[in-house]
């Protein structure tokens, strides 16, 4: 699911699970922005190099070849609509759009097992048809990426604060919260927030915002903040 850092933290990070890049059935992109594609901007490919096939959305392929001077077979390339499930050794990805300023941006559901993981990172805001596809999956990777007041008061262009802040930006951990009260239920085993900004977040602030939205529900989901950057998993 996406590939924004370096080949090589790639290599190592599915090494620690006892896997090979050329073991992966496919990558799946959400969006263009380099943060979520660092490895597929080389000039040979993470996808090319190890014959990977890569999902994403048609818009995605067309700021490709517009953008990325770099080889990649033809046969390598899935263009995947909205909705869309694809199945691949036994695991169904159903592919959603999502609301974010990039070219067709998708989240995905993996489903294994009996089991269903929703993938929703980098979305301004979330809107119903996001919320059908998300409720009740036993596990949520989801955007928590800014405290609002520290976003305003980070001191970063203005322009930039206005689009983290925008209806196409980023969750805020009070938007993640309200959203998430919504979307978990008593089959929901995991949430784990993700995407947080370094500089303007941190993860208790993310995971006691989204806990004190399920409290009162008496939602007992356990609750993570994914690392930023190199920071360790956090869970309150």
């Amino acid at each position: 699911m996406d590939c924004g850092v370096s080949l090589k933290k790639v290599v190592c990070a599915l090494r620690t699970l006892g896997m090979e890049p050329s073991d992966l059935a496919g990558l799946f992109i959400t969006h263009e922005h380099s943060d979520h594609v660092r490895s597929m901007c080389l000039k040979t490919p993470l996808a090319e190099k190890f014959g990977i096939p890569v999902y994403a959305s048609a818009g995605f392929w067309q700021w490709w070849e517009y953008n990325v001077p770099c080889r990649l077979d033809p046969s390598l390339r899935r263009v995947m609509a909205p909705f869309e499930t694809v199945c691949l050794e036994g695991v169904e990805v159903q592919a959603f759009p999502k609301p974010h300023d990039a070219a067709e941006p998708l989240g995905f559901v993996v489903e294994s097992g009996g089991e269903r993981a929703g993938f929703a990172m980098d979305l301004g805001h979330v809107p119903a048809r996001i919320e059908g596809v998300l409720t009740g999956l036993t596990h949520l990777v989801f955007e928590s990426n800014h405290d609002v007041i520290m976003e305003k008061e980070s001191g970063r262009p203005y322009f930039l604060i206005r689009r983290v802040l925008g209806y196409l930006g980023h969750l805020s951990n009070d938007q993640a919260a309200e959203s998430l009260a919504r979307l978990v239920t008593d089959h929901t085993k995991q949430v784990v927030l993700a995407h947080l900004s370094i500089d303007c977040n941190t993860p208790g602030l993310a995971v006691g915002a989204v806990k004190a939205a399920l409290s009162p529900a008496g939602r007992k989901t356990s609750v993570f903040a994914a690392p930023a950057g190199d920071l360790a998993v956090y869970e309150s």
